[in-house]
């Protein structure tokens, strides 16, 4: 697929990854959805440079978490730019918490956030196209799903893994959808990025490195472009998924 003028979906776009993605695609023309939950002022961030590339942004605001809000995020951009052709489902859930602390509420919001949104907005989506009309699904996923300290997260990312290749098969052919695996990208919020190696105290598998913003978007305009690959997981993670 040729990503210009097509109407793409980012969620979580204010910021880290989500930002790099959506400013991806509007170097290449698209017109840009940038999702974000609490971060308007890094959202509008990320429209004002899309659109001082020529190309345009337009903000939504949606509580993921809130099934009615990710309708409406889906009918809200369908009003103003147009059919969905890409979904990046970027935004995520995190939380630190082990199985034993585990508490209801968590385990639900988790899941709404980081599974049922995905679907939702893919379910939208293939309503919003015409029958012969080209997509691309794209969810960002995690190289390590099994992630006990990380309890909810690690399983909703699985969840995550067997919903890319159920609608790989529901959406075919005309829809293709994927997902990337990341290892570690960037460091968390409250920690510098450009730390030397000798710093990270980690095991970054056989690269020994931390990955780029750039090794990211390569993955996923590859994925845009491709219109033979569905249902697959592309690691970018340095082959930590491998050890």
């Amino acid at each position: 697929m040729d990503p210009k003028d097509k109407v793409a979906l980012v969620t979580g776009a204010g910021k880290r990854v989500g930002r790099s993605l959506a400013i991806a695609l509007g170097d290449t023309g698209a017109r840009i959805a940038i999702h974000y939950r609490n971060s308007q002022k890094d959202a509008i961030k990320t429209a004002e440079i899309i659109n001082s590339m020529g190309s345009e942004a337009v903000c939504f605001q949606a509580d993921l978490e809130d099934t009615k809000q990710v309708k409406a995020l889906a009918s809200d951009i369908q009003k103003q730019l147009g059919p969905i052709n890409i979904l990046v489902n970027n935004a995520s859930v995190f939380d630190k918490i082990s199985m034993q602390a585990l508490v209801e509420h968590v385990w639900d919001r988790h899941f709404a956030i980081n599974v049922r949104a995905p679907f939702l907005l893919a379910q939208a989506m293939q309503s919003q196209l015409s029958k012969d009309s080209a997509g691309k699904i794209i969810n960002i996923n995690d190289w390590k799903t099994a992630r006990p300290t990380r309890f909810a997260y690690g399983i909703t990312k699985t969840a995550l893994s067997g919903l890319t290749r159920t609608l790989a098969l529901s959406m075919a052919p005309t829809v293709q959808v994927n997902e990337i695996a990341l290892g570690a990208i960037l460091p968390p919020a409250d920690i510098p990025q450009n730390r030397p190696r000798s710093e990270i105290k980690m095991n970054l598998g056989p690269a020994d490195r931390m990955g780029t913003l750039n090794e990211v978007t390569d993955a996923m305009m590859m994925l845009i472009q491709n219109d033979f690959i569905t249902g697959e997981t592309i690691n970018v993670d340095g082959g930590r998924h491998i050890r």
